[in-house]
């Protein structure tokens, strides 16, 4: 399968963090880090990541007391394989 660059830098990053990592992590467009100014991929890569079977994203509900635990983004299988 073939990747952009930033899609491959978000399947780099989630490996990095063990599979996983909470959206609140994930800017909302790329951005440029501040140190080395490599590309931040923002929600969009992972979007079509998830479109192409190699991320989940969960959907947390709000709890009865209205407090919602952060949405997650996990590798599946085939992201873990690349």
């Amino acid at each position: 399968m073939k990747l952009s660059s930033t899609e491959a830098a978000a399947i780099s990053i989630l490996k990095h963090h063990g599979g996983c990592m909470l959206t609140s992590r994930v800017p909302e467009k790329n951005e440029r880090d501040i140190v080395f100014g490599n590309i931040e991929p923002g929600m969009g890569v992972y979007k079509k990541l998830e479109k192409k079977g190699l991320v989940v994203i969960t959907e947390e509900e709000p709890m009865d007391d209205g407090f919602c635990f952060t949405n997650e983004i996990y590798l599946t299988e085939e992201g873990r394989a690349l």
